[in-house]
């Protein structure tokens, strides 16, 4: 008996499949590895402070860098992480905003390029300000933002886009 009829139809079915799948699975993204990145629950956040802080950006790798970080930003300790974070598999990206006289502003990561030339990782910040015309109160506050991401080797670099937010009051 031959088997060439049923390598012929193990070959059609495994054909067939893969083009009816072709939308669905990305070849490419299963064999190239990049990371991931995760919002973690409760941020971005707001924070009321007395203190005059000036603006952060921190690869965190450990929980006593998060520690810090937390504690850096809200010196009062009711900001927390509610999330276990595994250290081994991945670390965190914090960006804060300097202090903020009035409320109304927001610190967000937005998203991760990546700069294959350089091995860099650009983390893309997005600061929204509060317009003239908006309705804002006198409170000292600063915006605080963490991401988890996949480890990675790679060299994080920051870059920061302001935007204005337009009021129509």
């Amino acid at each position: 008996m031959s088997f060439l009829p049923i390598v012929l139809l193990i070959a059609l079915i495994l054909g067939a499949g893969y083009f009816l799948l072709a939308g669905d699975i990305d070849i490419a993204k299963l064999l190239k590895r990049e990371p991931e990145v995760r919002r973690l629950a409760g941020f971005p956040t707001v924070i009321n402070t007395t203190e005059i802080l000036e603006k952060q950006r921190t690869v965190i790798k450990s929980e006593q860098e998060l520690a810090t970080f937390l504690n850096s930003v809200d010196k009062s300790g009711l900001l927390t992480l509610n999330e276990k974070i595994n250290f081994d598999k991945e670390f965190l990206i914090g960006v804060a905003s300097k202090t903020f006289e009035e409320t109304g502003s927001t610190v967000k990561v937005r998203k991760l390029y990546e700069d294959k030339e350089n091995k860099a990782l650009i983390v893309s910040i997005k600061q929204i300000d509060s317009g003239e015309n908006c309705e804002i109160e006198a409170q000292p506050n600063v915006a605080v933002d963490l991401v988890a991401v996949s480890k990675t080797d790679w060299q994080i670099k920051f870059d920061t886009i302001k935007e204005t937010k337009v009021c129509n009051n």
